[in-house]
């Protein structure tokens, strides 16, 4: 269960792989066994490894950031055309709202966090900003607490997956958030996948492969 977790804490970003990886040996390290030692020592190595990659290495951000600046063109500017993205790991938005800002060239305020440790009442509050023409905010970074039943879709018809759910309702759900009834330009969805040389820890080849599945049985 822990390498399943793992992996997908790894496909995500590696400060989701690293916060995974040190809430583990903090277990094992209460855990009296010899045989937690050996464990212990290799995590530490892979922590080692994952701190050394730096957001210009990360190459999914590098290509979220090419996607938002050359593929939509976007800056922040049109008040109207705002930026939904979808993570599974809490540890990713953080790190996506921080960075973001300044290689965006952003202020604080345009970009907003969405993420179930919130109240309901700040929750409800970030979603009502979000279609304000008003608002300040240009970026609304979710986690899948803002998967189901939210009205997004106001100010905003450009979509990403940062990382992709293992489930096929869920992808449905977040991608109905703009996707919906109301919805007066044509919804732009962009999906990030992260590639390997190794079959089993591909996304395409474990994942989407599998999605792929369940949404054609469920179309038939």
């Amino acid at each position: 269960l822990f390498k399943t977790t793992l992996l997908k804490a790894l496909l995500s970003s590696p400060a989701a792989c690293g916060e995974t990886v040190e809430n583990r040996i903090k277990t094992l390290q209460k855990q009296t066994s010899d045989s937690r030692g050996s464990e212990i020592e290799e995590l530490e190595a892979l922590l080692l490894n994952l701190e050394s990659v730096s957001k210009d290495n990360f190459s999914k951000y590098q290509q979220l950031l090419h996607l938002i600046k050359q593929e939509f063109h976007w800056t922040g500017k049109d008040p109207k055309d705002r930026l939904v993205i979808f993570t599974g790991r809490l540890a990713t938005l953080r790190f996506l709202a921080k960075e973001l800002a300044q290689d965006l060239g952003l202020k604080p305020k345009a970009i907003a966090r969405l993420d179930g440790g919130m109240p309901d009442v700040d929750q409800v509050e970030i979603v009502d900003q979000f279609s304000q023409e008003t608002s300040p905010i240009r970026i609304l970074i979710a986690t899948e607490v803002a998967s189901e039943g939210l009205n997004l879709h106001y100010l905003s018809h450009k979509l990403i997956h940062f990382d992709i759910p293992w489930s096929l309702m869920t992808l449905q759900q977040r991608n109905g958030r703009i996707d919906r009834y109301g919805q007066t330009r044509q919804p732009e969805i962009r999906y990030l996948l992260t590639r390997s040389q190794v079959e089993r820890m591909d996304e395409v080849e474990r994942i989407i492969e599998v999605l792929l599945a369940k949404d054609e049985q469920a179309i038939k």
